[in-house]
């Protein structure tokens, strides 16, 4: 069977989609929002309500930028958004690169994973845009991820001020500011855990899942690493020692990354609605006392007088009604009820 992509409709997809999914199944999902289903030997669709316009085209940039010889990206083939149920169901049409999941490999026998992912956080970080000087996903929309929330940052960054103040309005529940206008905008995955990668038959290493990329401060890459998945310390903690290695950090970035991980902390505590209020999911932090701040008073011990122990309670109030002396008994039953209750017996 052979059909064209670009010009096929929207419905033979879809249709074409299910009918593919019930015969082969899904290769993975529902992961990043999307179900993931092979249709050809170089083709699979990624589809669901979290795979949007903005993953495609930043997927897009990468595979037209990147070294292909450093990471493989799959070219995108087509998108749409099916909007049929009520709900923005996309579908992202992709080459298929077949391989093994870096997260199926052991790290003790194939140590060149490591160096090599820290390569390509790199080289990724030396790509940059002239057609775009705001953060976030290319082409512009609200930024995804772990940085950001279980409900991202609900607003688009127009500007690199714009993305400051978000970030100040959480530091300053911790008294702090972050100026990030002197940082290079580059590309960032922001989610580089294993099972988004592909080691493929040439052994070269192909990158998936563009749903939190875009264009952020190189540094933000480090930050993400903390946060990928805390079951697998053997990758997350070596790759991000690599990666801080291979780019070469200044001092000031490595501040920024501190005061990026308690961005990161205050969103894991509220919940932030449109990027402007927010309510609290637990008690607010206790307020840190500055390092020249006196210790708290100590209580005074108890004097003599304040020792005693407390007078007893007064009484109850008398009642008027004086207590029974004693308690007459019941009279007994008649003759014929004790008669009737013998016969039951």
């Amino acid at each position: 069977m052979s059909w064209n992509i670009s010009a096929a409709s929207e419905e033979w997809l879809k249709d074409f989609v299910s009918r593919m999914k019930s015969q082969n199944g899904v290769l993975d999902g529902p992961i990043g929002g999307g179900s993931v289903v092979q249709l050809s030997d170089n083709m699979v669709v990624k589809y669901g309500l979290g795979v949007t316009a903005q993953e495609a085209a930043t997927q897009d940039f990468a595979y037209q930028h990147a070294n292909h010889s450093i990471v493989r990206i799959p070219r995108v083939y087509r998108f749409f958004v099916d909007k049929s149920t009520g709900l923005p169901y996309g579908y992202l049409f992709m080459e298929y690169l077949r391989g093994w999941g870096l997260d199926h490999l052991d790290l003790n026998i194939h140590t060149d994973i490591i160096p090599r992912v820290a390569s390509i956080i790199s080289h990724l970080g030396s790509i940059s845009s002239n057609s775009q000087a705001s953060p976030g996903p290319v082409g512009g929309g609200k930024p995804q991820g772990y940085l950001w929330s279980d409900y991202g940052t609900c607003t688009i960054f127009r500007s690199i001020e714009d993305m400051n103040t978000w970030l100040n309005k959480r530091l300053a529940l911790h008294g702090k500011s972050i100026d990030l206008t002197s940082q290079r905008l580059v590309f960032c995955h922001l989610d580089l855990c294993r099972r988004n990668m592909i080691m493929l038959r040439d052994r070269s290493i192909g990158l998936i899942d563009f749903g939190h990329a875009g264009f952020f401060p190189r540094f933000f890459e480090i930050v993400s690493l903390e946060y990928l998945n805390p079951y697998d310390p053997n990758y997350t903690g070596p790759l991000r020692a690599a990666a801080t290695q291979q780019l070469h950090l200044n001092e000031e970035e490595k501040g920024l990354i501190e005061l990026m991980h308690q961005v990161v902390s205050v969103n894991l505590r509220f919940i932030h609605f449109s990027g402007e209020e927010y309510a609290h999911t637990h008690s607010p932090p206790e307020v840190i006392p500055p390092p020249n701040a006196k210790p708290p008073t100590p209580p005074r011990p108890p004097t003599p007088s304040s020792s005693r122990s407390p007078p007893p309670p007064p009484p109850p109030p008398k009642s008027d009604r004086q207590p029974p002396t004693s308690i007459t008994p019941p009279p007994p039953p008649p003759a014929q009820l004790r008669s009737s209750i013998g016969q039951r017996a």
